[in-house]
């Protein structure tokens, strides 16, 4: 079990007026994350929702593999 240490936000303001804005301690582009999974939950037969939405994930990506110039290399054609 790992205890939450608390100390380092007494030093946040000086971080903050030194580095600018604390983007590691921001969760807004993860709560917004929450939106695109219930979109993919959408298309789900209720029976395996976690499945189902790991497959859209995983379908998306591999479109972003091969659109972005991805490809798997073949061991028997090498």
């Amino acid at each position: 079990i790992t205890k939450a240490k608390f100390h380092f936000l007494v030093h946040i303001p000086a971080y903050i007026r030194r580095f600018g804005p604390a983007l590691l301690f921001s969760t807004e582009r993860f709560e917004s994350f929450n939106h695109v999974f219930r979109l993919a939950a959408i298309y789900s037969n209720r029976q395996a929702p976690s499945r189902d939405t790991c497959n859209a994930f995983a379908m998306q990506d591999i479109v972003k593999h091969i659109v972005t110039g991805g490809f798997w290399v073949d061991p028997k054609t090498k």
